[in-house]
């Protein structure tokens, strides 16, 4: 018998239990399916949480929602808590849920500034620190994926100041993190999407006005075309996977060649 692993266990899941956040939409409503599919059991944790509870009804294989708030520390410590008690572990996180309005540079509040910061950055420091508390309490290490954006590495998105600024402090935590965590094999990544494709197109509300800025310039995205959902749960369920084991404490530009054009 060969001693190297073969692709279904490289990248299978199967007994490990998972929460994704932000996931009854978009990229967290691709990704859980995805990691559904290669045998986790997952939470579909959301504030929104009748569209969570559609989400894990059609996934079906023990998926169940959860409401949580990144807003308020207990309603994140409280979904670790149940996820444990409800499935005896905390195995992966996936750090997905935010939010992402924009601010025009002369308009951009101290108010608005503060509460994008205290989503994107606190909030998912949080839930990092709560989902690696269960981890290590467990002793059988675990793996964390930040979403992240391109904006935190190159300027992308006019009217983003606020909300690079806070995916930028993402990445520099998952570095943190990583280093502070890895005795514990919890393994720490950043996933940082250029333009992705909406999972569940809606009609844009008649006052907002189109994103412009480098991204959406001609020729920028080398690849011709926006990413699906799909492209980028693929490489999440591969830093959760026994395939990922030996990735921590990077930041991976999904981009479509934007990074270098």
């Amino acid at each position: 018998m060969s001693a190297l692993p073969s692709y279904a266990e490289l990248f299978s899941l199967s007994g490990k239990n998972v929460v994704v956040t932000g996931a009854a939409s978009g990229i967290g409503k691709a990704t859980a399916w995805l990691l559904a599919d290669a045998g986790a059991r997952v939470v579909i944790a959301d504030n929104q949480i009748e569209a969570a509870t559609a989400v894990a009804g059609e996934i079906g294989r023990g998926a169940y929602a959860l409401a949580f708030d990144l807003r308020d520390d207990a309603s994140i410590a409280a979904l670790f808590e149940q996820t444990s008690r409800n499935s005896g572990s905390v195995d992966v996180l996936i750090n997905n849920a935010g939010i992402y309005p924009r601010y025009a540079f002369d308009e951009l509040t101290e108010q608005a500034w503060q509460e994008m910061q205290r989503i994107n950055t606190w909030g998912c420091f949080v839930a990092m620190r709560e989902a690696a508390r269960w981890m290590r309490q467990r002793g059988q290490g675990g793996r964390v994926i930040n979403l992240s954006s391109i904006g935190a590495l190159r300027t992308a998105v006019n009217d983003q100041l606020a909300y690079n600024a806070s995916k930028a402090a993402l990445d520099s935590m998952t570095l943190s993190a990583a280093q502070e965590l890895a005795p514990y094999n919890i393994l720490v990544n950043s996933i940082c999407p250029g333009a992705v494709r909406p999972l569940d197109p809606k009609p844009r509300p008649a006052h907002h006005a189109p994103p412009t800025g480098p991204l959406l310039a001609e020729g920028r995205m080398l690849l011709g075309r926006p990413a699906m959902p799909a492209e980028i749960a693929g490489p999440i369920l591969m830093l959760a996977s026994a395939a990922g084991g030996y990735i921590t404490g990077q930041t991976i530009a999904i981009d479509g060649g934007f990074s270098l054009s």
